[in-house]
Parts: structure tokens; C-alpha cells; sequence
């Protein structure tokens, strides 16, 4: 298994790597400026209100939204280098722009402990769409027939890494388990905190992260670093195995 890591802007290094030399991308680019305009919710910020109860207290991203330019020059990159699937995270408004030549389907990330809708006057958003592309061959997954919807909790607490909007890594275990194969080369070039590499770890997959953000660059990096050292969860599986069938 190896693993590495690129500090540094994902079309640059993307325009660099040649045609078919990863298996898969798997990426959580920036989303739109609509999504930025309302910024984040900062954690245990609040005051109260007499009208709404309670006032949340909100900051601007620490990254900017994703342009129309940035989204056409990485799809003609994943469509040139994956040699099967690639897949990428986005507002549902932006599924369609990120549909590629070989669109397949798009999956859905249910988060049953979403944030509600504090104003009251509209539905809160409890899911998350990601946009699934197959770039070459014939098509394989290990996932049957099941659906693709997956249901898993936001990362709250200590689970949390200290990142805006990070990806639970119980979904992207799943993720990898259901799209890639061991011994797989998984490309995340929008890396973030390195949940992709920590779960590519976990699961016996080459990993390249990409992230131009020093911050989180080096957050990923001692992520995936301490994944590293700790027993991969198909070894302790295959231990925990072998031990019942030594009691039998």
C-alpha cells in the first residue's frame, strides 16, 4: 500500500498525471457561491432570541466556491485519468454540471442528524447527492444491487476533525469498500482533512490526496499518518475471525 500526499492546486497536478493512472477518484470539491453566501455554523455559538428562541452564529467558509471553470477542466481530467469510477460530492442544484460522458447514476448521502431548519418556515436539508461517473471499461462494483443511498451520522465531537464540512469516515469506508477493490489507486484531489486517505488506509487502497490549503494539508497528513500505525480494520476483522474459529 502507498500513500502520497500534494500539497499544492489539484488542476496543476492533475494536468501533470497521465491518462489512466489511478483507478478511481473520489473527490469533495468546494460547492457553489450560494452554499458559501451562508457560511458555516460555528459549533456550541449561540444566543438567544425572543422571536426564533435561539440565534446561530455564523462565519464565512475559509475557502471559496467552486468555478464553472475549475468544474469542466476537473472533469476532463477524471474522465482522462480513472480508469473506472469517479465520483464526486456536490449540492444537489450542481448534479448536472458535474454529469460527465459517463454518468451512471447519482447516490445519496441521508444524514438522519442534519441540522433542522431553525427559522421553522421551510424543510431542512438532511441529505447530500454525489454524482457517480464510470470512465473506461467495463462497469464493476461490489455493492450488487443494493441501492445507493447511505445513511451514516455527520461527525460530531472528538470524531470531528476540525474542518468545516468534512465527510463522516464511516460513509467513505462504505464508499471505498463498495467501488474499489485492494491494491486499488484512489485520487481525492479536494483531500480536505484526509478522511478518503483514512479510510483508503483502513481498507488496504493506494491513496494520492491533493490540497492546496497548508492548514489542511497538514491536518491530513498526521491523519493518515496515524492510520497508518493502527491495524487496518480487514486485518482485526480476519483476527477476530481466526479467534472465534479457535474457540469453536
Amino acid at each position: 500500500m502507498t500513500v502520497e500526499l500534494i500539497h499544492g492546486d489539484c488542476l496543476e497536478v492533475l494536468a501533470g498525471l497521465e491518462f489512466g493512472s489511478v483507478d478511481h477518484i473520489l473527490a469533495d470539491p468546494p460547492y457553489e457561491g450560494e452554499a458559501h453566501t451562508k457560511g458555516r455554523r460555528l459549533r456550541g455559538k449561540s444566543d438567544r432570541s425572543v422571536s426564533t428562541g435561539r440565534i446561530i452564529k455564523t462565519a464565512p467558509l475559509e475557502f471559496p466556491p467552486i468555478t464553472e471553470a475549475c468544474r469542466e477542466e476537473c472533469k476532463a481530467h477524471f474522465g482522462r485519468i480513472a480508469t473506472r469510477w469517479w465520483m464526486v460530492f456536490c449540492q444537489v442544484e450542481a448534479v448536472s454540471k458535474w454529469m460527465g460522458d459517463g454518468y451512471r447514476r447519482t447516490c445519496v448521502w441521508t444524514k438522519p442528524d442534519a441540522r433542522p431548519q431553525l427559522s421553522g418556515d421551510r424543510p431542512a436539508v438532511g441529505f447530500e447527492p454525489c454524482t457517480i461517473c464510470h470512465a473506461q471499461g467495463p462497469m464493476k462494483w461490489n455493492g450488487g444491487g443494493l441501492p445507493a443511498t447511505w445513511t451514516h451520522n455527520i461527525s460530531k465531537g472528538t470524531a470531528r476533525p476540525d474542518h468545516p464540512c468534512p465527510k463522516p469516515l464511516p460513509l467513505m469506508l462504505e464508499l471505498v469498500r463498495l467501488f474499489t477493490d485492494p491494491g486499488d489507486t484512489i485520487l481525492d484531489p479536494f483531500m480536505g482533512s484526509g478522511t478518503t486517505g483514512v479510510a483508503c488506509v483502513e481498507l488496504g487502497r493506494n491513496f494520492i490526496g491533493i490540497e492546496k490549503d497548508k492548514k489542511w494539508f497538514d491536518v491530513a497528513q498526521q491523519r493518515i499518518e496515524s492510520a497508518r500505525f493502527r491495524p487496518s480494520l480487514d486485518f482485526a476483522r480476519k483476527a477476530k475471525q481466526r479467534k472465534a474459529k479457535a474457540l469453536l
